[in-house]
């Protein structure tokens, strides 16, 4: 029984799609293709995954509709990779690398947090 429950195995991160593949995406819909196909995944699973109808996901694949910016970590997580966000980084002629924190924004976060550790400690 406990054999067939998901969610007690190992859950796998999102990953990054070979480089070589997502160059060969000439469109957003191919690249949406490109990153279900690569997630082993079929397009109305993931439209169901990020509460998108199987339709509007199908006319964003054939390129009658774009993706949505605001579904694109959900769409992320449920084909677990980054290839339409790598191909919209690449066809703007950038690579999509992890953000860092900065020593400006690093000091800037931990002030916030002692004046914030200060106002608990006054009240």
């Amino acid at each position: 029984m406990q054999k067939e429950l998901p969610l007690l195995g190992p859950v796998q991160g999102i990953t990054r799609v070979p480089a070589n593949l997502v160059s060969l995406c000439r469109t957003s819909g191919e690249a949406v293709l490109l990153a279900i196909r690569y997630g082993q995944k079929t397009q109305r699973q993931v439209a169901n995954d990020i509460g998108m109808e199987p339709a509007q996901l199908s006319r964003i694949v054939s390129g009658s509709a774009h993706m949505p910016a605001d579904t694109a970590i959900a769409f992320a997580r449920a084909v677990k990779n980054w290839g339409w966000q790598q191909w919209v980084a690449f066809s703007a002629g950038m690579e999509m690398v992890p953000r860092v924190e900065s020593p400006e924004e690093r000091v800037a976060r931990l002030e916030q947090r002692v004046r914030e550790l200060e106002f608990v400690e006054a009240a």
